[in-house]
């Protein structure tokens, strides 16, 4: 089960997170996450197939995609209602 969290600091955070949970923390701005360019199709091997072409966030280097990129993608939508 994975359980999303969001919360708001006026102050730089410091995470430490657990090796054996989290590969990389990508930070980037509100800006850069909104920005709709950064939405992206990816061809991806996957457990059920071994080319799928899949929607991913291109965050710089990064690719982010499966359940993290939904409930990225909800996140976002729910900003979007309120900006």
């Amino acid at each position: 089960m994975v359980y999303p969290f969001l919360g708001y600091s006026k102050e730089e955070l410091v995470f430490e997170p657990d090796p054996s949970e989290v590969a990389e923390i990508i930070e980037l701005s509100l800006c850069d996450f909104l920005d709709e360019n950064n939405i992206v199709s990816r061809q991806m091997a996957t457990s059920y197939s071994e080319s799928i072409n899949v929607p991913a966030f291109k965050i710089n280097e990064h690719y982010v995609w499966g359940a993290t990129a939904m409930m990225l993608s909800e996140l976002k939508q729910a900003l979007i209602k309120v900006l």
